[in-house]
């Protein structure tokens, strides 16, 4: 029996210290709600260091913005990228088409112009007459 008495003692004892701790942290809240707690030696003392830790704070807010607006200009410029793209393949598609050699014939047609259907001649001068052309000059 008193091995039985031994094991309850400290949960009896574990429960107080639960309610102690929630007293305090109660305790804690409402001196951070007032503001009272700006008021004791050890905040006083490390004042720079929280005003340090206020500005980092204030540094990652920003720096989370600017990463929002970052990420937005990315998607946009993407979204410009991929229309782009999509009208360089339709243009050079019609440009491909308007190259083609029948396309090139009905084009001139309408100017009074014919496509030439003897191929072209090749016209070859010797070495000596082009020598005797540029001696000439």
């Amino acid at each position: 029996m008193n091995k039985r008495k031994a094991e309850e003692a400290p949960v009896i004892t574990k429960k107080k210290e639960k309610s102690a701790g929630g007293r305090s942290f109660t305790r804690g809240l409402v001196n951070v709600l007032n503001g009272t707690f700006l008021t004791r030696e050890k905040v006083l003392a490390n004042m720079s260091f929280l005003l340090f830790l206020a500005g980092l704070m204030l540094f990652y807010i920003g720096y989370g913005y600017w990463t929002e607006r970052t990420v937005r200009d990315l998607d946009r410029v993407n979204g410009e990228l991929k229309e782009m793209r999509s009208e360089y393949v339709t243009v050079r598609s019609h440009l491909e088409k308007a190259e083609r050699q029948s396309q090139v014939a009905d084009g001139i047609g309408v100017l009074g112009l014919t496509e030439n259907k003897q191929p072209p001649m090749r016209i070859t001068v010797d070495k000596d007459q082009l020598e005797k052309t540029d001696d000439g000059q």
